[in-house]
């Protein structure tokens, strides 16, 4: 199956996820940094899940998912351990069009999440496809510890410049020079 790589924007999109344990908590956490409104299926929810509730964070459902629940959601995430419940998710997204990641099966999945490094607009995904998600983490990991504030501010540098050379006369090789001299200056790559 191959993947297009695009990053969505979630803010006030209603997203669903299916299962109440860590890896559902992981993906909840991420939703809610997007600003969707999530909503979680599960007959239970780990503690740190039911505490973001609490809070009025998120919409909490304690039962099993039943069929189209899914309807009406931009995304959804399957993350039960029953692999029956995951495929029966992905089903009802393919049949009202809903988006669908299914943990641990990218052939299911209508789209996977790769692991990501952010630092201010700077964001950096990573992704095996689905294929090593311990990989992808391994390779964020190693990346978090290089990336730091220098890079944020590199970037709103060159973010200003590039305004400024909007309505100039230059070509683009001209800015492009630019930019790059901008870039070496830094040290940073």
């Amino acid at each position: 199956m191959a993947f297009y790589p695009v990053m969505l924007n979630l803010k006030g999109k209603r997203c669903l996820v299916v299962g109440g344990g860590k890896v559902a908590y992981r993906k909840v956490i991420h939703l809610l940094e997007a600003e969707a409104f999530v909503t979680v299926i599960s007959p239970s929810f780990t503690e740190e899940m039911l505490s973001i509730a609490e809070k009025g964070r998120l919409t909490v459902l304690k039962r099993k998912y039943k069929e189209a629940d899914v309807k009406g959601f931009f995304l959804a995430f399957a993350c039960t351990d029953d692999k029956e419940v995951n495929k029966f998710v992905a089903k009802d997204g393919e049949k009202y069009g809903v988006l669908v990641n299914v943990v641990d099966d990218i052939d299911t999945s209508s789209f996977i999440v790769p692991a990501v490094v952010r630092r201010g607009d700077l964001v950096i995904s990573i992704s095996t496809g689905g294929k090593s998600p311990l990989l992808s983490r391994k390779i964020k990991e190693k990346l978090e510890s290089t990336f730091d504030k220098r890079y944020e501010r590199l970037l709103e540098e060159l973010y200003q410049i590039r305004e400024k050379l909007k309505g100039s006369n230059l070509g683009e090789e001209d800015k492009i020079k630019i930019y790059e001299e901008i870039i070496e200056k830094s040290h940073l790559l």
